[in-house]
């Protein structure tokens, strides 16, 4: 009897195949196990149960899912480099465990923290003077990219906005200027607190600016 490999592939892709189908796929080859693992209907209790799986991409696969537990990603980032690479890219992998990954020794590993929009601020931070450049210049240049695209985009989101306000070293003029005039009280917020980093050109209209609306933020 033939099996077609590309029908059971796109079975385990298949949104609404059943969990016991899932489980039978996975146990007919790695090719297929790999499928499961990486696929985005795959239930998380699945994908924790792949985790123990004998085939090594196919744990790596779990590892990249976002649906995989993060008390799973937890354990895997602990058992070897390339997993934990996998886990730092990871936009489920929680802030506890993307902290202790950006204290890792190892570059690419922090390198990988670097990119993961789930990453906390203060981690990012930490690794905005990372001596590896590729961590390091990868984040500034982001945030100054993002803040730049803020004078002529509006519909960059807040967090993202704060976050790089505090990454990057100059907030462009225009950008500064959008963002003072922008309603969103973290936005104002933020600008203020980094008001040393605004463009020396608009620096002072834009603290003035600022200091007219009275901010009421309830921050520490």
């Amino acid at each position: 009897m033939t099996v077609d490999l590309k029908a059971l592939k796109r079975e385990a892709r298949k949104q609404g195949t059943p969990a016991a189908r899932l489980l039978q796929l996975a146990a007919l080859g790695p090719e297929l196990s790999r499928e499961v693992a990486r696929g985005q209907h795959t239930p998380p209790q699945l994908l924790q149960a792949l985790a123990a799986h004998p085939d090594a991409l196919t744990v790596e696969a779990v590892a990249s899912n976002p649906h995989t537990p993060p008390q799973t990603l937890e354990a895997l980032s602990l058992k070897n480099t390339a997993l934990a690479k996998k886990v730092a890219h990871n936009k489920s992998t929680r802030g506890p465990t993307l902290e202790r990954l950006g204290k890792s020794q190892n570059d690419q590993i922090r390198e990988a923290v670097s990119y993961n929009p789930s990453t906390p601020l203060h981690v990012l931070l930490m690794l905005r003077d990372d001596p590896n450049a590729a961590v390091s210049d990868h984040l500034l240049l982001r945030s100054m990219g993002l803040l730049d695209l803020y004078g002529k985009a509006k519909d960059v989101p807040a967090e993202k906005l704060v976050r790089a306000m505090a990454l990057t070293d100059l907030i462009p003029a225009e950008a500064a200027a959008r963002l003072s005039e922008c309603s969103d009280p973290d936005i104002q917020f933020g600008l203020l607190k980094n008001i040393d980093k605004v463009a020396l050109s608009v620096r002072n209209e834009i603290r003035q600016r600022l200091l007219s609306k009275e901010p009421t933020h309830d921050h520490p």
